[in-house]
């Protein structure tokens, strides 16, 4: 599960980075999110949160995938807010 949630932030495309939420609260979203999917790990940290935000910016999400992933409530909704990958 947690991969999957990596994986998504890793597949976002290109756009403008001063619109919509910022990648801090995208990330704040789907570690909340996680944390909630996989209970029973108590407090424990489940991601690395300045590397994903580092790699949310990196990969210059657009405004609209970084408003999916800050309303996504499970798992399932953060990953309807990626494209398909290419093939």
């Amino acid at each position: 599960m947690r991969n999957l949630v990596v994986a998504i932030v890793l597949l976002g495309g290109c756009g403008k980075s001063d619109e919509g939420p910022s990648c801090d609260k995208v990330v704040d979203n789907m570690m909340a999110v996680t944390k909630q999917a996989l209970t029973g790990h108590g407090n424990m940290e489940l991601q690395n949160k300045q590397a994903m935000v580092d790699q949310c910016t990196a990969r210059k999400m657009t405004a609209a995938q970084r408003t999916c992933l800050v309303s996504a409530k499970d798992l399932a909704a953060i990953a309807a807010c990626s494209p398909p990958a290419k093939k």
